[in-house]
């Protein structure tokens, strides 16, 4: 394999973290490694992603939100383009719709609403909570 292909390799693997980051995510929002105290600062980590010589394995932290006194999986507030996603839908029998983001007027308006989520289970959980019934019933 190629420096070329590695590097690429392993930018994939930071895909989301550099998305989320570039998008204005906190790095909070994240968990890295201790391994990663020697870092000065993020700027020293993003370098070393971009160059491909970091080796950390950088995951989101699910965030929280409380809807209706249940706390359930915050909705996305980003998508990358081609991103299949699911919409919480309480007025419909399964409560989710499934979509694909095509960076369309319809994707952005579901993202402005807090409706968007990344699996069918969060999202049946949040039309649930949003109607006030228990979120752990549909998972």
């Amino acid at each position: 394999m190629s420096h070329t292909q590695t590097q690429d390799s392993a930018l994939h693997c930071y895909a989301e973290f550099l998305m989320a980051i570039a998008n204005g995510a906190k790095v909070e929002d994240f968990h890295i490694p201790a391994t990663a105290g020697h870092y000065s600062d993020l700027n020293a980590l993003l370098a070393d992603i971009l160059n491909g010589i970091s080796d950390l394995k950088v995951t989101r932290k699910p965030i929280l939100k409380s809807v209706n006194g249940f706390n359930v999986k915050a909705p996305e507030t980003a998508l990358p383009v081609d991103r299949t996603y699911y919409v919480a839908r309480p007025d419909l029998p399964k409560k989710f719709i499934e979509t694909k983001n095509c960076n369309e007027v319809t994707d952005k308006h579901y993202l402005r609403m807090g409706l968007v989520f990344l699996t069918a289970n969060d999202a049946i959980a949040y039309a649930n909570a949003m109607c006030g019934f228990d979120p752990g019933e549909s998972q």
